[in-house]
């Protein structure tokens, strides 16, 4: 059973999960968040033609970086590779799109080359041709998609046509080109009338995008929070994929989606160290500055030797490599990760380990390359970086330890809150609460009459609680507002 779970209160929030196992977690953020795919109207603020890059201001308060070959080409400047300073000048205002999101010590990349990616097409404005998915091998059905895009296009303009347009009707290809030729023009009408730089337009939003992945994976249902978000689900559905508005449903359970789902404890798990497996061993994952390392312990294994231990640790590597691709997507692990499996004898079970892996992270929409095994037993393999990390997304270093350990982002301890005091008032019926608020949490959250205007569910008193973790909270009654009120004054005055 794989289904999407989309939640648009406090924000969009979305679940991918297969065999109710989170696998993939997506977030609509706002602010000054960049996120890839975001399209931007930006200004180059530096050419540095040491290392053929410049640096660009988006309006989000870190430039962001621009490679030559990211550039569009110009027109032709002699032999050998162009040089950044013909491609781009210092002041000039371009149009550009997020590739790789910033991280906490890293701007995010981004390209000249626009791409806008629907469910069978990615429409390419900016640069001319077509091609087609090497997935799609018979040569008849090549042919046919060739004659339906090929005169669809105009000067300058280009397309991929993606795996999944195998067998898809002319008419719908037809309908997808237009409407993202359509979406490329509003972004070059919101460019048109900026002043300054800033965000203009996007990839196909969260929902879209999320909607467009899981379809090409499999998906069995779409399951929606809020009016609001499943009417734009509706509405996306109808573009990219009419055949799919039969998945979709309307939660209308007393407890919050991803409460009834237990997809929050799902993401307590997902930040831990440790990941438990189903035999009795565990990985244990460790993140560095230069890469991830993640290691497979046997656990409660107690196994003879010889050949019976051989089958128990091959099968515990077996088990270990899925988890990894699991765990890798789920946490939105880049760069280069170096695994350490349980040591094997036999060349053959090391092999299977290795295919199983590499089986497993096919079915990731992210890109990833298994170098094999070195002489050491260690597996080494790169995951593009598309996105900020899990980690990074939900936590930041904790300033007690100078930066040693990490905490909850604290909106996201206030999203949190939130979400619970919901689920309280709904089910209890109650008109106020007592919480107890760490001093990072305490000036956040406003009490009584004040925290109407902050959309809370119920009348909150607070009261500040120097022994609790920056990122944690306590929430000690939930009930009457008389009596919320007597609780509150009796801690004012003990206090």
């Amino acid at each position: 059973m794989r289904q999407l779970a989309i939640s648009g209160k406090g924000g969009v929030r979305i679940a991918y999960l297969a065999d109710e196992q989170l696998i993939e977690w997506r977030t609509q953020e706002t602010g000054e968040h960049v996120s890839a795919g975001d399209v931007y109207y930006g200004r180059i603020a530096d050419v540095k033609q040491g290392i053929q890059s410049a640096f660009v201001d988006i309006g989000c308060g870190q430039n962001a970086y621009l490679y030559v070959d990211d550039t569009l080409p110009g027109p032709a400047m002699g032999k050998g590779k162009p040089s950044i300073s013909e491609r781009v000048q210092a002041g000039q205002y371009v149009i550009c799109q997020v590739i790789k999101e910033g991280s906490e010590r890293k701007a995010p990349k981004i390209s000249l080359k626009i791409s806008l990616q629907g469910r069978y097409l990615v429409y390419l404005p900016l640069e001319e041709g077509w091609s087609l998915s090497r997935k799609i091998s018979a040569s008849e059905e090549r042919q046919r998609l060739e004659q339906i895009i090929s005169p669809l296009l105009g000067s300058g303009e280009g397309v991929i046509v993606r795996t999944e347009a195998a067998g898809v009707e002319r008419e719908r290809l037809t309908s997808e080109l237009a409407y993202l030729r359509a979406r490329w023009e509003g972004v070059c009408q919101q460019a048109h009338a900026q002043k300054t730089p800033g965000r203009i337009g996007g990839d196909l939003d969260v929902v879209e995008a999320a909607l467009r992945d899981a379809l090409a994976e499999g998906l069995d249902e779409v399951v929606v929070e809020d009016a609001t978000t499943y009417r734009q689900v509706q509405a996306v559905l109808d573009v990219f994929a009419s055949d799919a508005q039969r998945l979709l449903r309307k939660h209308t359970g007393k407890q919050p989606l991803f409460d009834e789902l237990g997809v929050e404890a799902k993401l307590e798990q997902a930040l831990r160290r440790e990941v438990p497996l189903g035999n009795g061993g565990y990985l244990v994952m460790d993140r560095t500055e230069a890469m991830t390392v993640i290691d497979v312990n046997t656990g409660s294994f107690t196994g003879g030797g010889g050949q019976q231990r051989e089958q128990a640790v091959t099968a515990t590597n077996l088990e270990a490599a899925k988890e990894i691709a699991r765990q890798l997507r789920l946490r939105d692990i880049g760069g280069i990760v170096i695994i350490d499996f349980i040591d094997m004898k036999e060349p053959t079970n090391k092999e299977r380990v290795l295919a199983t892996l590499k089986k497993e992270l096919a079915r990731d929409v992210a890109p990833s390359t298994v170098h094999g095994m070195t002489a050491l037993g260690l597996v080494e393999m790169t995951r593009k970086r598309v996105r900020a990390s899990l980690a990074e997304r939900l936590t930041e270093p904790c300033a007690a330890c100078q930066g040693r350990g990490r905490v909850l982002r604290a909106e996201e301890s206030i999203r949190r809150l939130h979400t619970e005091l919901a689920g309280l008032a709904r089910s209890q019926q109650a008109e106020a609460a007592v919480v107890e608020l760490s001093a990072r949490l305490f000036p956040l959250v406003d009490d009584e009459e004040a925290a109407a205007e902050q959309s809370w569910p119920l009348r909150i008193y607070k009261r500040e609680e120097p022994r609790l973790a920056p990122d944690s909270y306590r929430i000690t009654y939930v009930g009457q507002a008389a009596e919320a009120e007597r609780l509150s004054e009796s801690n004012r005055k003990r206090t």
